[in-house]
């Protein structure tokens, strides 16, 4: 008899929002609106900040300045979580110019493994690339001495 396995996904789509970090002495928590993810080591928090500093240069193509306009929930609330340990695997990130995106403000979406992370506007880029940012600063003080960055 043939094994079926399921891997879950996750997609997060995001407009302007806020973002939470919160630490302990063994992970960093990350929360955005719909989802937690949970960093387990300083791979992990240095890989997320690295896959969204390099999608910088595409972010300053793709959109325009514009807000997307549909509701959104500005504060994080969890309704999934995700964890991840070492370097992130399975990254692709996906580009669409204003002009072709569903919200006419450009679209950035970031795929880490099972996770992936769709902008809508600049505003929600850079929330997310200044809070995987942070919480690689805090993967030093969560985890200190452990690996040369």
């Amino acid at each position: 008899m043939p094994t079926t396995h399921y891997l879950p996904a996750v997609t997060i789509r995001l407009a302007a929002h806020e973002t939470e970090i919160h630490t302990d002495s063994r992970t960093i928590r990350v929360l955005i609106p719909g989802l937690m993810v949970v960093l387990r080591d300083q791979l992990a928090a240095w890989g997320m900040w690295h896959i969204w500093q390099q999608a910088s240069g595409q972010a300053d193509t793709v959109f325009n300045g514009r807000s997307a306009r549909y509701e959104v929930a500005r504060r994080p609330y969890m309704h999934t979580a995700v964890s991840f340990t070492g370097r992130p695997s399975g990254v692709e990130v996906y580009a669409r110019h204003h002009s072709r995106s569903r919200t006419g403000c450009g679209e950035l979406a970031i795929r880490v493994g099972p996770l992936t992370i769709v902008t809508d506007d600049r505003s929600a880029y850079d929330t997310q690339a200044a809070t995987w940012a942070e919480a690689a600063e805090l993967a030093a003080q969560v985890w200190p001495g452990r690996y040369q960055q």
